[in-house]
């Protein structure tokens, strides 16, 4: 039924959950399963002096780069992965339609995502990356609490 299940993960505890619910699932069903990190884009972090910008570009991605890394590393440390074998993938956009985009171009059957990640704050009842995609996915999305 889902041959490929994708996870967003944002390092919050609810994606943390939401990827032991996607082991459980492809366990269960054989299924291939790609854990997600969008890295944030720089435009809004960057308005410093054109002499330093450059610099300051390449420092900034650096830091994210390996802040995802981190994030997926973690993941697969504190999730017993059942013996299965867990994609990675690290893109940078905007995290709702970079999900969306993937989901749909890569042929995915499912996303399991958090009610709320790490901007949980801002949102009451369910986060707003979790809420777009449940709204405009192309494939189901179970979304955990």
């Amino acid at each position: 039924m889902y041959k490929k299940i994708l996870v967003p993960l944002d390092g919050s505890a609810p994606s943390l959950d939401a990827a032991k619910q996607a082991i459980e699932i492809a366990a269960a069903l054989g299924s291939q399963l790609t854990f997600l990190h969008v890295l944030p884009t720089l435009g809004s972090y960057i308005n410093l002096p054109r002499l330093y910008a450059s610099e300051s570009y390449n420092q900034l991605l650096q830091e994210f780069y390996a802040q995802g890394e981190h994030i997926l590393d973690n993941a697969l440390k504190e999730i017993d992965t059942k013996g299965l074998s867990i994609d990675r993938k690290l893109e940078s956009g905007d995290p709702a339609m970079k999900i969306l985009e993937i989901a749909r171009e890569e042929n995915y059957d499912l996303i399991v995502m958090g009610n709320r990640g790490l901007s949980g704050a801002k949102e009451v009842l369910l986060g707003s990356v979790s809420s777009r995609i449940a709204d405009h996915a192309s494939c189901p999305v179970l979304i955990v609490r």
